[in-house]
C-alpha cells in the first residue's frame, strides 16, 4: 500500500505530446493484493490483485485472472460461463479488497482526532460493485480462439462484429464496448494506454453516479411528506453535493489539459460509448436546479404554514381582546356609576360607557361575538387574496 506520488515531468499544459503529464494523480492511494491471499474462484486462478482509491467515494479494484488447467474443452469455449464467471469473480475480489486492504486503511484514519475534518468516513454499502469491466486476452494461437473472441463480443452489433474481424486480423489491437472488452497481447504499448484511459473514464463515470445518486436522495427527502425533514440539512447536503459536482467537470477538464491526445480520445470514446454526457452529466445538472427550486418552494410553503399559525394565534388574541375590552368598558361603566368621585369630571348623562354599562352582559358578550366574526371573516377574505 502506498500513497500516490506525483509524476509531474514536465510544465503544466499540453507539454508533451505522447505521454500524460497530470500534475498529480487521480487516485489518493493504492496498493497490490498478494494473489495466494485472494478468495479462491474456481475455475479461475488469480494472478494479480491490485486497488485504487480516488476521491469521490471510487474504489477501483483490478485483477488478473487464468483458467485453470486441465478445464473440460466444451467448458472453456462456454462464452457465457466465463462471462458470469468473470462478473462473479470481479465481485467477490472487489469485496475481499475492500473488507481487508479498505478496512484497515479506514481504521487507520480513525486513530487520528481531526480525520473527520479532512475525510468523510461515512459506513458505505461495499458489498456490491457498481459494476465489472471483463477484458479478454485473444488466444490467437490456441484452437478455437477466434470463435470464442466472436462470441464474447460480437453480440453486440454489425459494427462490432467487423471489428472483431479486425482485431484478429491484427488490423487494430482492442475491442472495447460496454463492460466485454478483448484485446490482443502483442500491442501491449496501445492497450496500456487504452487501460489508463479506461481506468481513467471509470472513475469519472463512477464519480458522477453518485452525485447523480445524493441527488436522487436530496430530490426524495424533499418531496417526503413528513415534517422532520430539515430543509436547513436538505440545503447543506445540496450545495455539498452541487460542489462536488462542481469539482468533477474542473478535474475531468484539467485532465483534458494535461493528458495527451491519445489517452484523451481513448478516455472520451470511452464515456461517449457510455453515454456518459445524456445520461449524467447533463441530467445532474438539472436535478441541481430542481432539488435548488423544490428546496425554495419547500421553504415558501413552510414559512406560509408558519405565518398561518402565527395570524391565528395574532387572530385569537384579537378576538379575546374585544371580549376582555367590552366587558372591562361594562365593568369600569358600573363601577364608575356607583362612585361619584371617579364621574365627577363626566360633562353629563349618555356618554358610550354609561350606554355600555346599562347593558346585559348577555347582550355585551353577543355584540363581541359578532364583531369577532366580522374581524375572522376579514382576516379569511385577506388571506385568501393574499394567497391567490
Amino acid at each position: 500500500m502506498h500513497r500516490a506520488a506525483d509524476h509531474r515531468t514536465g510544465p503544466a499544459g499540453w507539454s508533451k505530446a505522447a505521454a500524460d503529464t497530470l500534475p498529480r494523480p487521480l487516485e489518493v492511494v493504492s496498493g497490490t493484493v498478494d494473489p495466494a491471499e485472494a478468495p479462491r474462484i474456481p475455475g479461475l486462478e488469480v494472478t494479480e490483485l491490485s486497488w485504487s482509491l480516488f476521491d469521490h467515494d471510487v474504489l477501483l479494484v483490478e485483477g488478473r485472472l487464468r483458467t485453470e488447467p486441465g478445464l473440460d474443452a466444451e467448458l472453456l469455449r462456454d462464452a457465457d460461463h466465463w462471462e458470469d464467471a468473470v462478473q462473479q469473480a470481479g465481485a467477490r475480489l472487489a469485496r475481499h479488497c475492500a473488507e481487508t486492504d479498505y478496512a484497515f486503511l479506514v481504521q487507520q484514519i480513525r486513530h487520528f482526532s481531526d480525520a473527520k475534518e479532512f475525510v468523510d468516513l461515512e459506513e458505505r454499502d461495499l458489498d456490491r460493485p457498481l459494476w465489472v469491466t471483463r477484458a479478454l486476452v485473444l488466444d490467437s494461437e490456441g484452437t478455437g480462439g477466434e470463435a470464442f473472441a466472436r462470441r464474447w463480443v460480437s453480440d453486440i452489433d454489425t459494427e462490432h462484429r467487423a471489428q472483431v474481424r479486425e482485431l484478429i486480423a491484427g488490423a487494430r489491437p482492442l475491442v472495447a464496448q460496454w463492460m466485454n472488452h478483448i484485446h490482443r497481447p502483442d500491442r501491449p504499448e496501445e492497450i496500456e494506454l487504452s487501460w489508463q484511459a479506461l481506468r481513467k473514464a471509470q472513475f469519472f463515470w463512477s464519480a458522477m453516479h453518485w452525485v447523480d445518486e445524493s441527488l436522487r436522495q436530496i430530490l426524495a427527502w424533499s418531496m417526503a411528506e413528513s415534517r422532520d425533514v430539515s430543509i436547513t440539512d436538505l440545503r447543506h447536503e445540496l450545495r455539498a453535493t452541487r460542489h462536488r459536482a462542481q469539482e468533477l467537470l474542473m478535474l475531468r477538464a484539467e485532465v483534458r489539459q494535461h493528458v495527451s491526445r491519445r489517452s484523451h480520445e481513448e478516455m472520451q470514446r470511452f464515456l461517449g460509448t457510455w453515454e456518459y454526457l445524456e445520461l449524467l452529466e447533463e441530467p445532474v445538472r438539472e436535478k441541481v436546479e430542481i432539488c435548488r427550486e423544490r428546496l425554495a418552494s419547500l421553504a415558501e410553503d413552510r414559512a406560509a404554514r408558519s405565518a398561518m399559525f402565527t395570524d391565528i394565534i395574532l387572530m385569537s388574541i384579537g378576538v379575546t381582546s374585544v371580549l376582555a375590552t367590552a366587558i372591562a368598558l361594562v365593568q369600569f361603566g358600573r363601577d364608575a356609576g356607583q362612585d361619584p368621585s371617579q364621574s365627577v369630571f363626566d360633562l353629563g348623562n349618555g356618554s358610550i360607557t354609561s350606554w355600555l354599562s346599562s347593558q346585559s352582559m348577555d347582550a355585551i358578550l353577543i355584540l363581541s361575538l359578532m364583531l369577532s366574526i366580522v374581524l375572522v371573516a376579514v382576516f379569511i377574505w385577506k388571506r385568501r387574496q393574499s394567497l391567490s
